[in-house]
C-alpha cells in the first residue's frame, strides 16, 4: 500500500522496497538505540515485521518505521528514523502517522512505543505506561550473542531443530 504526504514524499509498506543496507548504516551508524546493531539482524527484524519506507518524489529512500506485531492484539512501534536532510518538514509526523494508522495496526488495543517522551510521538496518542507493574524486562547479558536462526520460508521465525 501506499500513502501520498507532504511535498511529494510517500511511505509504502511494501518491504521488497527497504533498501536494507541504508537502514543498517542509519541505525546502526546514527542511532543512540541501535548503534552497532548487525546487519543479518537488521536484515531478520525487517523481515519478521511490518515495515514502513519513507521515500521522496524521486523515489529515494527517506526514512523508516517498524511495527513489530502479531496484527491483531499488540503492536510496538520502534527504529523509527528519518535522513537528516529530510528532517524538518513535517515528513517525520507523516511516517509515524501512516505506522499507527496503518490498517493492520489501526485497531490493536496496545499499541506501545519506547522512548524518552518525545513531543511528537505524544502527538499521536503515545504516553506514560498505564500500568508499569504489569511490565518487567529481561535485558541481554553481556556474553550473550545473538543466535543465528534457521528458518524455514513458511516458518516464519521458529527455529527448525
Amino acid at each position: 500500500m501506499r500513502w501520498e504526504g507532504p511535498a511529494g514524499y510517500w511511505v509504502s509498506d511494501d518491504g521488497s522496497l527497504i533498501d536494507v543496507d541504508r537502514v543498517h548504516g542509519w541505525l546502526s551508524g546514527e542511532s543512540y538505540w541501535a548503534a552497532g546493531r548487525p546487519r543479518d539482524v537488521m536484515a531478520r527484524s525487517i523481515e519478521y515485521s511490518l515495515v514502513l519506507g519513507l521515500y521522496t518524489p524521486t523515489g529515494e529512500q527517506a526514512g523508516f518505521a517498524r511495527m513489530v506485531t502479531d496484527r491483531a492484539t499488540f503492536a510496538w512501534l520502534c527504529d523509527v528514523f528519518v535522513a537528516a536532510g529530510h528532517r524538518g518538514n513535517g515528513v517525520g509526523s507523516f511516517l509515524v502517522r501512516t505506522a499507527v494508522e496503518h490498517p493492520d495496526v489501526a485497531g490493536i488495543r496496545q499499541l506501545l512505543m519506547a522512548t524518552p517522551g518525545r513531543s511528537l510521538y505524544r502527538r499521536y496518542g503515545f504516553g506514560d505506561l498505564l500500568k508499569p507493574e504489569r511490565w518487567m524486562e529481561r535485558p541481554a547479558r553481556d556474553d550473550e550473542a545473538v543466535p543465528s536462526r534457521s528458518v524455514s520460508a513458511a516458518g516464519h521465525g521458529r527455529r527448525m531443530e
